[in-house]
């Protein structure tokens, strides 16, 4: 799955990006769209934060919006090449389908140090940056702006764009307390015209439903966050002060709801 963090907005890039050797290597095998679909790739991430879930879906998906001439075979040899040249974190990848490096988490630590982030708590974090994060958090602690999201916002209509002060989602679906390992999100969740999955697991996290399998059957039931549905309803609806369990009462409201339409 996507990374369930903020994005930013802008990355830099290095001037000599083009001439470091993973770069001439993949330009010289598959020429000059390689450049380009690596940048399309560093795009995605930074637009979910500092990393992206990646396997056959995702792939397919991307050859798609990439056309060009590119295909899945093609596609294929490059993020090998990518992974093997340490471009993206080998190790990481292989253990969790997970896109990410250490420059990348770099710049999206340097671009998020005001934000109010709890980074012992965020997935996928290679060990030197999680330190890294954690100093540049206390220092800035006193000067962050930690204003608070309204509670009564619509979620459906949660600001993603990552440019917001909202509190970062921990995204502990992917992480080793994950009970069900065959857990996978279809492609189409990630279309943020049709869903709102970031959204929905904030709230989640808002609401204090931190048990991963009831966040696995609540995103199962919702269709993974589509805008819409009755869950978003729900959301905005419910007195939550007087709920003792939010998970299982979500996942029975949304359990009967299915049974009423079918």
């Amino acid at each position: 799955m996507s990374m369930i963090n903020k994005g930013i907005s802008y990355f830099p890039t290095p001037a000599n990006f083009f001439d470091e050797e993973v770069m001439e290597l993949l330009e010289a095998k598959f020429g000059v769209l390689a450049s380009y679909i690596v940048l399309r790739l560093l795009c995605k991430i930074y637009k979910e934060g500092y990393y992206i879930s990646w396997g056959k879906e995702q792939s397919l998906i991307f050859v798609r919006k990439v056309g060009g001439g590119i295909n899945k075979e093609m596609m294929e040899k490059i993020m090998e090449l990518l992974l093997e040249k340490g471009f993206f974190h080998k190790e990481t990848y292989e253990q969790y389908g997970v896109l990410t490096s250490e420059r990348i988490q770099e710049v999206w630590f340097e671009a998020t140090t005001r934000r109010k982030i709890d980074f012992s708590q965020l997935p996928y974090i290679l060990e030197n940056k999680k330190k890294k994060g954690k100093r540049k958090d206390d220092v800035n602690e006193e000067n962050a702006d930690i204003s608070s999201t309204q509670e009564d916002a619509n979620p459906e209509n949660e600001d993603i764009s990552g440019q917001t002060k909202l509190k970062q989602t921990k995204l502990n679906l992917e992480e080793e307390e994950i009970s069900d390992a065959s857990f996978e999100i279809p492609g189409y969740a990630y279309n943020q015209a049709t869903h709102n999955m970031n959204g929905l697991i904030e709230s989640l996290e808002r609401h204090k439903v931190t048990n991963p399998k009831e966040r696995q059957t609540i995103l199962r039931l919702s269709d993974y966050g589509r805008k819409g549905t009755q869950v978003w309803k729900l959301l905005s609806n419910t007195s939550w002060n007087k709920i003792g369990a939010p998970g299982k009462y979500i996942i029975a409201a949304l359990a009967g709801g299915r049974k009423q339409a079918g």
